[in-house]
């Protein structure tokens, strides 16, 4: 990328818990740099401390040692945090759950109003508008979370596994958008997935997690050369296998 404006660094980062009597390091000596309107995709083994990485960035966590440093300006421009697990609101419907974000920071106006109903359209969720959200479905839910992220148009974006529960098809239509929306906003997103070909699609860089204590063993670049833009056809790029294999073998050394 062209910018070479960092956003965030962490440099030496560890972190250690408490259980009883034990302690134990969920992470040990990370590093690592996100440049302005990059997409850094973290994946690793279950229990490698990529949640906990995730939650130190957005101050959830403190450090045992080392540092996270977070651009100020772009934390006040706008950080939004995307989880695995939806938080809509019982009581409120579909629309104005997605709307929750702007009410709270006053910016809901007709227009902002309008542009949620498009984007709850265009996901497919028009017929369930005026559902709550305890009537609608979990992938359903998930969608709603990402369109009240995107509509508050954040410039640090965390997001922790947000489409683990949408099915096969919409998940490949929504890594597309989401890419698309992320690239054209310049917005800096940080994404934990346990998915490979997930990454490859959406990250500008790729950090591969060990098991626990997490450490970064590589980062990769991803350079697709064939439809860079599609989360389907982007699989036509010959580097795509090739990539797969790399990052494969990383974490399939984690279980040997």
């Amino acid at each position: 990328m062209s910018n070479s404006t960092i956003d965030i660094k962490v440099k030496n980062l560890s972190v250690k818990f408490q259980k009883n009597s034990k302690s134990f390091f969920a992470l040990d000596g990370v590093d690592f740099e996100v440049k302005r309107g990059e997409f850094f995709c973290i994946v690793g083994p279950s229990g490698c401390g990529k949640s906990t990485l995730l939650k130190t960035l957005l101050g959830f966590l403190q450090p045992t040692t080392g540092e996270v440093d977070i651009s100020e300006e772009r934390k006040k421009a706008g950080m939004v945090y995307l989880p695995q697990s939806p938080s809509l609101l019982p009581w409120r419907t579909l629309l104005q759950n997605a709307a929750l974000g702007l009410e709270i920071k006053g910016k809901l106006n007709k227009d902002r109003q309008d542009t949620l109903k498009f984007d709850i359209s265009k996901f497919g969720l028009g017929d369930f508008e005026k559902h709550l959200s305890t009537e609608i479905s979990g992938g359903m839910k998930q969608k709603v979370e990402l369109i009240r992220a995107l509509a508050s148009k954040p410039q640090l974006l965390f997001c922790d596994e947000p489409f683990a529960s949408i099915d096969f098809v919409n998940r490949f239509e929504l890594n597309t958008e989401f890419k698309y929306r992320c690239s054209i906003a310049g917005t800096t997103t940080v994404f934990v997935t346990h998915n490979i070909e997930e990454a490859i699609f959406l990250g500008n860089k790729i950090a591969v997690m060990s098991q626990r204590p997490g450490q970064i063993m590589k980062i990769y670049e991803p350079k697709l050369s064939k439809n860079a833009h599609d989360a389907i056809k982007c699989r036509e790029s010959p580097e795509f296998e090739d990539l797969f294999q790399k990052i494969w073998e990383n974490l399939k050394g984690n279980y040997e």
